[in-house]
């Protein structure tokens, strides 16, 4: 079992990582030695379809389970008030914790409720995803969407683990197991790691995804992003690089309604911002290519659809980390260093015209 230790200023926590981890779980064992803790499970419909004898395992052992709806639309506060109001009528305390079993969504979402109920309780994740396992679960963002964007409201509340069974991905769809892809290519891209090589050298049994390599990969993927996070908690400099290709990503998630998942999404937005940092002149032809070979890797699972520029302009311009009616961009330059750049929408129009 590999396991990776994330070190903050209010808590430190382990991150596990292995093949059938989650066979058998005990919540008791795991997680609560003393069996005096009232443990919540929150998970959706469509784990709970693929992951019926895990999520029963898990019932089973849980003082109360909450199952959400699929999707992006869940992350709401709407959503939030109704998992709260169920956890107060059920006397949860502050002594008591979350277990959020599933994607990005549900992750986001468990911890937002952890950080606000009575002040903050402990919250645990378990990852059911790629992307989750190898990005969202790792950093403690937490949050839920609002209509002027994604994660317009959220917290930083670190869990006090991750539990991560890379065989579980087995009954993703394909849609899913490449969308998590692409934010492996990211790190691939943001940091000079080998990754990349790496990828190339193992891809055939990716494609397999055989458990042994997927630990080996996501235990890459989760100590790149465990190392950045740790020098910067808070994205006030460093963590930033991690948004490469996530302002036009979430833009084309936005104006899709949603129907596009995270990581097809940031798949298309790192093409878009590649394609930008090559024409300002940040990245030459040759690095330009390599690059977008390394994204097209990643199997094209839907049609892709076609914004008009000024749309996907006005809806990058609603980001959350934009200034100054300026909009936010992390792009590479020609030393493979990420820079977060800040770019007028006229000036994003004319170079991608």
């Amino acid at each position: 079992m590999e396991k990776i230790i994330a070190e903050f200023h209010q808590r430190s926590y382990p991150i596990m990582i292995e093949p059938d981890l989650l066979s058998h779980f005990s919540i008791q064992e795991r997680l609560d030695g003393t069996g005096d803790q009232k443990w919540v499970l929150i998970t959706d419909n469509k784990v709970s379809l693929a992951q019926q004898e895990l999520v029963q395992n898990l019932k089973a052992q849980a003082y109360l389970s909450i199952e959400i709806e699929n999707g992006e639309w869940s992350k709401s506060f709407q959503q939030m008030e109704e998992i709260l109001d169920k956890m107060a009528e059920a006397e949860v305390n502050r002594y008591d914790g979350l277990i959020a079993l599933g994607g990005g969504v549900v992750g986001d979402l468990t911890g937002f409720c952890a950080s606000v109920y009575m002040r903050g309780i402990e919250w645990v994740q378990i990852p059911t995803t790629l992307l989750s396992q190898v990005d969202s679960s790792v950093g403690g963002k937490t949050g839920v969407n609002l209509k002027a964007g994604k994660n317009m409201a959220g917290s930083f509340y670190q869990p006090s683990s991750v539990w991560i069974d890379p065989c579980i991905l087995r009954t993703l769809s394909e849609e899913q197991y490449w969308a998590g892809m692409a934010e492996v290519i990211k790190y691939a891209v943001i940091e000079k790691n080998g990754i990349d090589q790496w990828l190339e050298n193992h891809w055939e049994s990716i494609v397999l995804r055989e458990p042994k390599i997927l630990s080996q990969l996501i235990g890459k993927c989760v100590e790149c992003k465990n190392r950045i996070v740790m020098k910067d908690e808070r994205e006030k400099g460093l963590r930033k690089i991690l948004n490469f290709g996530h302002t036009a990503g979430h833009a084309m998630e936005k104006l899709s309604d949603f129907q596009l998942i995270h990581g097809e999404a940031v798949r298309r937005g790192m093409l878009f911002e590649l394609e930008l940092a090559h024409k300002l002149g940040r990245i030459n032809l040759e690095q330009y290519q390599r690059y977008k070979k390394l994204v097209e890797k990643i199997p094209v699972t839907r049609k892709e659809e076609s914004y008009q520029m000024s749309e996907l302009i006005k809806s990058m311009s609603s980001d959350k980390k934009n200034r100054d009616q300026l909009i936010s961009f992390v792009l590479p330059d020609h030393n493979q260093v990420m820079e977060e750049m800040f770019l007028s929408p006229e000036e994003v129009n004319e170079m991608m015209k």
